[in-house]
């Protein structure tokens, strides 16, 4: 985006987002949603998923961040899927792609945003938004117009992951997708979901939250 000198890593490049046609395909005995044609790397398994569950169809995108010449130009408005489940997994920046963990206390910080956070008890919460290193937290502050105008800092003792942020299909006659939500919390302990599931983004509850005066 225009005024931004620095690049979030989880950031999406042109070059990288795939427009690849979704549809129904059989599954162990149920329709699920799949790529056409579809890889078996295109789902994400929930924790302790069984055998035959086929988990959730992530969305698919390139990962050209090594690649400049061939990445184009940045989407401020897009995800890399990848890149963002990574952060998650890893406990990584989301502005750098470094550790966010401090190697003294050990506590993440976490920038939010009221649209990226939902509070599930006194010092605990969901986000589909990465953890934002100390070193990076001024920049973000800086350059994002979304935290300038709505943060705030937190540090997060343990994060787990509980499921994805995505889109739901239904089958059509034709198992074409026919959409029926858009951008909703669909939990990994909900498997009746899962094969109807598009995500765009890995969700994690924040335990031992601690707000932090800026």
């Amino acid at each position: 985006m225009t005024g931004y000198t620095t690049i979030p890593y989880t950031i999406a490049f042109a070059n990288e987002l795939v427009t690849a046609p979704i549809a129904f395909e059989p599954h162990a005995g149920r329709l699920r949603l799949a790529y056409q044609p579809s890889h078996p790397g295109d789902w994400i398994k929930p924790p302790a998923a069984k055998s035959w569950e086929p988990g959730v169809l992530r969305a698919r995108v390139r990962d050209l961040l090594d690649k400049p010449r061939l990445r184009g130009s940045e989407r401020m408005r897009k995800l890399n899927t990848r890149r963002q489940w990574r952060c998650m997994n890893k406990l990584l920046c989301q502005v750098c792609g470094g550790p966010a963990v401090d190697t003294e206390s050990r506590l993440i910080p976490w920038l939010l945003t009221k649209t990226v956070f939902e509070r599930t008890s006194l010092d605990s919460g969901r986000t589909n938004a990465p953890p934002t290193c100390w070193s990076c937290v001024p920049k973000a502050l800086e350059q994002c117009p979304m935290l300038r105008a709505d943060f705030t800092l937190h540090t997060v003792r343990v994060a787990e992951t509980v499921g994805v942020l995505a889109d739901l299909y239904r089958p059509g006659i034709f198992r074409e997708p026919i959409p029926t939500a858009h951008n909703v919390f669909v939990p990994w302990d909900a498997p009746r979901y899962h094969p109807r599931t598009l995500a765009v983004a890995q969700v994690l509850e924040l335990h031992g939250m601690k707000s932090v005066d800026l």
